[in-house]
């Protein structure tokens, strides 16, 4: 089969932290599979130390004296017989202009949209407008995280959305391949920018004070991640209303380097996240392999990470915390489940979201698109 000249651009510059989730790994993996070669474009923001773990791909920062897409388009008008694929991230209107670019350069050369979506931004999406309509019409392969989104796309778009999980690629993970279920603590943990409204960070801190006196054993919190001056200050707060619980809380603030993060995850027994919106976290699989059981709100993508409640919980509604606590409650409860679960979710995320069988389903997809070109 062919080996393309892959290409990724973000609609906004990319930050190092970046390039360790789904809008870079899937490419790359993508790249490791069938690819000639593939460029990283974009403005940079700071040093990229996670470009160590990039092995192969091309660095390539644009200049700075104009707009990150105005420079974007004008490296598409340059180096258009370089790219053969070119990943986008979102559907975003900052694509338009570089997506028409690229078509009309490389009528041969094939778009993937990844659409990092939720069911709020794919009910805003500006199909009245004719711009926005010709941006979808010039990107050959479109794909959702989000497997009930996928099916609501379709009908609204009247074209085929494919459904492509964020997923793992394992060969970042070695140390997920010798986690033990013996070494797992009764720890609780949550990884993400703590405090925004989003995350709905001061809800799990509540639902832990609901479930902590009916604990039959102890059992830590540890909130990994940012954390926002007004969450420390709730945090405070809730710690001088609550003095018993604060040995068992433990925030580490922004964790950069990974090793110290997935020691967190080989420890943790279960993973909670309490967002109240969210497309398809890459926490959720990077937990999950570590054998987290995960319990988490109605998010967009709870279903598919959950296998709709059989390997993890669902509480639906991101402000019931009492509900939350509850299933929380039985979790810590319920041993049993948690190390039969431990081996259940790791199986399931090897069979649905590695990125390498991922990649490989996209691959036919780029070569459908091929064929479909050789004979029209």
């Amino acid at each position: 089969m062919k080996k393309y000249k892959m290409c990724m651009i973000p609609a906004y510059p990319l930050e190092n932290v970046q390039l360790l989730k789904d809008r870079v790994i899937l490419p790359y993996v993508c790249y490791r599979l069938f690819g000639e070669s593939f460029s990283i474009v974009t403005q940079s923001t700071g040093d990229y130390p996670y470009l160590s773990y990039l092995e192969g791909a091309d660095f390539i920062p644009l200049p700075k004296d104009r707009s990150h897409m105005e420079s974007a388009v004008s490296y598409v008008s340059a180096h258009s017989q370089d790219i053969d694929l070119l990943f986008l991230f979102g559907a975003r209107g900052e694509y338009m202009e570089l997506a028409r670019t690229y078509k009309s350069l490389r009528p041969d050369g094939v778009i993937y949209l990844k659409l990092d979506t939720n069911i709020d931004w794919a009910n805003a999406y500006p199909l009245h407008d004719k711009n926005f309509s010709v941006f979808l019409e010039d990107c050959d392969i479109i794909s959702c995280e989000i497997r009930r989104l996928q099916s609501f796309l379709y009908k609204k778009w009247l074209r085929p959305v494919e459904y492509i999980p964020n997923g793992v690629y394992y060969p970042l993970y070695p140390e997920a391949g010798d986690v033990q279920l013996a070494n797992k603590e009764n720890m609780i943990l949550t990884v993400g920018r703590l405090g925004t409204a989003q995350k709905n960070s001061m809800m799990l801190l509540y639902a832990y004070a609901l479930a902590f006196p009916s604990l039959k054993e102890p059992w830590e919190l540890v909130m990994a991640g940012s954390v926002t001056p007004e969450f420390q200050a709730d945090y405070d707060r809730f710690c001088r209303e609550f003095p018993p619980l604060a040995p068992h809380i433990h925030l580490t603030g922004n964790i950069s380097d990974k090793q110290t993060l997935y020691q967190y995850y080989k420890k943790a027994k279960i993973f909670a996240l309490t967002s109240r919106a969210e497309g398809s976290p890459n926490v959720f699989p990077e937990a999950a392999i570590f054998g987290c059981t995960v319990i988490t709100t109605g998010v967009d993508a709870a279903p598919d990470m959950t296998d709709s409640g059989r390997v993890g919980r669902i509480s639906p509604d991101p402000e019931d915390v009492k509900g939350f606590s509850r299933e929380l409650l039985s979790l810590c409860q319920d041993s049993d489940y948690l190390a039969r679960n431990f081996h259940e979710i790791r199986t399931y995320m090897q069979s649905y979201f590695d990125y390498e069988r991922l990649a490989g389903r996209l691959q036919v997809l780029v070569e459908l698109q091929a064929l479909k070109r050789r004979q029209s």
